[in-house]
């Protein structure tokens, strides 16, 4: 009895023993086979507090915070950024060249600048009305304004011409050929015209059209016409030839008449009784009268003419005219020169280029699994 009660006592200090191994070794047996995540850097040292915090709570597993599923990033169009500096547009490159003079339908161009004509009245035109006579030129100079939309120009313009010549001798048609018939005129007279033109263009060639179109116009005309009647030149001892002396076409020497007693012949063309109903003796540098004043001067003129010729537009502000043309003061040929208002395409028109975007790698997003390890880390250090 006494034997059984000690071997009692022996088993029941085994388990008690094996109990207090267990409960000894199994916290310690469990920690170490738990996993722990990986740590980055150096584990700072726990305070006392976290200590104290992380004996109450049990130690996460990596199953503990199961990842996050990693969305699918969305598909994105790839482009090829734009070189700093260039215009990624080709048509308005070739809008902004100045050689490019191509015009748009519907839109109006305006160019400003000047002109010259020069005019000629040939002998066989002034045959018409009176023998004799002479080829006459004159010139004309203005400024125009240059209103030009879907091939046609509409040209307003301002201009002054010169009518001037020197003595030229005219004999009235369908008279008898008598010095009686002869005149000298010389004139100053001059007019300020304004009007316009109205042409169309027809490409030809690069930068080159061909136009034909009418001009029509109103001018003043002012200054003084000189008109005396002639006498036969008489011979005059060693050669020597009186002023305002003019050559027919015949050969024959009339002198403008200075005075009423100048002609020494019996005929005496200078007097009033040489002339048919004279009102007054056109001698002396006599002043023919305008229209308003009972005189053959006019005094408003109309330009009407019709015209053609070529334009040329090297760039697109500089256009200029060669043209031909006939108006009621005779044949004239034309040069023109205009500056267009165009813009032309080379201020700040384009913003400055952008840089291309930079391109963002997968280390400036971090995915979730890389965002659950950091967590994970975190905790296990706290």
């Amino acid at each position: 009895m006494a034997r059984s009660q000690h071997l009692g006592r022996h088993r029941h200090s085994f388990f008690a023993t094996v109990a207090l191994l267990i409960l000894a070794v199994g916290p310690v047996a469990f920690a170490q086979s738990a996993p722990k995540a990986k740590k980055k850097g150096p584990k700072p040292a726990p305070s006392a507090s976290a200590s104290a915090s992380a004996a109450d709570e049990p130690t996460p597993t990596a199953s503990a915070a199961p990842a996050e599923p990693t969305p699918e990033p969305a598909a994105t169009e790839t482009t090829t950024p734009p070189e700093a500096g260039t215009v990624s547009v080709a048509s308005t490159e070739d809008a902004d060249d100045i050689t490019n003079t191509a015009e748009d339908p519907g839109k109006t161009y305006r160019f400003v600048g000047v002109r010259y004509r020069g005019t000629i009245i040939p002998s066989f035109l002034e045959h018409l009305f009176v023998n004799d006579g002479g080829t006459i030129y004159s010139n004309t100079i203005g400024a125009e304004i240059d209103f030009r939309k879907d091939a046609k120009s509409t040209v307003v313009w301002l201009q002054y011409t010169e009518y001037g010549f020197s003595d030229t001798l005219f004999f009235q048609k369908g008279q008898p050929d008598t010095p009686n018939n002869y005149s000298i005129v010389n004139s100053g007279l001059k007019g300020i015209y304004a009007g316009l033109d109205e042409q169309w263009s027809s490409p030809v060639a690069n930068h080159l059209d061909f136009e034909y179109g009418f001009g029509l116009g109103l001018g003043v005309i002012f200054g003084s016409l000189t008109n005396d009647w002639a006498y036969l030149t008489p011979s005059m001892s060693g050669g020597a030839v009186p002023a305002h002396t003019v050559t027919a076409d015949n050969g024959t020497q009339y002198t403008a008449c200075q005075s009423v007693h100048d002609d020494p012949s019996s005929a005496n063309s200078c007097a009033t009784s040489a002339h048919q109903n004279p009102t007054t003796a056109k001698v002396g540098n006599y002043k023919e009268p305008n229209w308003f004043n009972g005189g053959a001067v006019p005094v408003i003129f109309p330009h009407i003419g019709g015209q053609l010729g070529l334009r040329w537009k090297p760039i697109k502000q500089i256009e200029s005219r060669l043209q031909l043309g006939i108006s009621l003061t005779g044949f004239w040929f034309g040069l023109s020169a205009d500056y267009g208002l165009e813009d032309t395409g080379h201020g700040d028109k384009h913003p400055a280029a952008k840089p291309p975007a930079k391109e963002e790698s997968p280390a400036d997003h971090p995915s979730t699994e890389d965002k659950s390890s950091r967590e994970v880390g975190l905790r296990d250090t706290l």
